[in-house]
């Protein structure tokens, strides 16, 4: 018999999201990283900074993260005409992160019929599923049922989740992995156009950050490395008179010394 189509909506959580700390989705920065050093180089500056010292809007980021992902997760259990639309609301934080990551609730479409079906065909991993996730044990106390009875009452046969919505965000977690449907499967759709240096938001200013060293005045016009170590340790040490120099660089160095003046 062909299922028949009876959407509803229920608040609840997002299904597959792990939560950003310690996971693939959390924020990396060596991309960041990368790029700063490669454009300081490209302008001569070759001093030392702080990546710490990059303001990045993580707010930002983690709302596309979640929104890709809520889009991605929608389409592919939409393929099976089980969910018709996932709408975010809002991200949970932990105060520590002890036990739990972050979350985020989300308002669910899903097809009841196809979903309750789903459920009874499959009853014999739901149950086993159901044990090994909400089993009380030695530093796990779980807050749920473990037991597919009660789980089958309070959601009216699997078919009204306005009891309990966690009871639809873990079902639709149980129905993902049933047909190996992982959060990494859809990485690279999320992350597309998700680019780290858009979250940057001075990145300018740690780009063109300067210790105003004889040795950065110097790279930053032009010389190299190697010959700016060693007119600027010849400077440091008085040699710099003993040392035939362009006029080139003894303009930087009149430059350095007035900069150094009104400092």
């Amino acid at each position: 018999m062909k299922n028949t189509t009876v959407i509803k909506t229920n608040e609840t959580f997002l299904p597959l999201f792990s939560g950003f700390y310690g996971t693939n989705w959390e924020f990396e920065y060596y991309n960041i990283d990368d790029d700063i050093k490669n454009q300081r180089e490209s302008k001569g500056l070759y001093s030392e900074y702080n990546i710490d010292d990059v303001k990045i809007d993580f707010e930002s980021y983690e709302n596309d993260v979640v929104k890709n992902f809520a889009e991605a997760l929608q389409e592919n259990l939409s393929e099976y005409n089980i969910v018709t639309k996932i709408e975010v609301q809002k991200i949970i934080h932990p105060k520590y992160y002890n036990f739990k990551n972050d979350s985020v609730d989300v308002i669910i479409e899903y097809n009841a019929e196809v979903l309750k079906d789903f459920i009874y065909s499959h009853r014999e991993n739901f149950c086993k599923y159901l044990k090994s996730k909400y089993t009380s044990c030695d530093g796990f106390i779980s807050h749920y049922s473990n037991d597919f009875e009660t789980w089958e009452t309070e959601s009216h046969s699997f078919s009204d989740f306005s009891k309990n919505g966690h009871y639809l965000g873990s079902i639709l977690d149980f129905i993902c992995h049933e047909l190996n449907i992982t959060e990494f499967i859809f990485y690279e759709t999320v992350m597309e156009n998700i680019y780290t240096l858009n979250y940057a938001e001075n990145l300018e200013d740690v780009i063109n950050q300067s210790d105003n060293s004889l040795y950065e005045f110097l790279t930053k016009n032009g010389i190299s490395r190697n010959y700016a170590d060693y007119i600027e340790t010849s400077y440091n040490n008085d040699f710099l008179a003993s040392i035939n120099l362009s006029e080139k660089i003894l303009s930087v160095i009149r430059e350095f010394e007035a900069c150094k003046a009104e400092a």
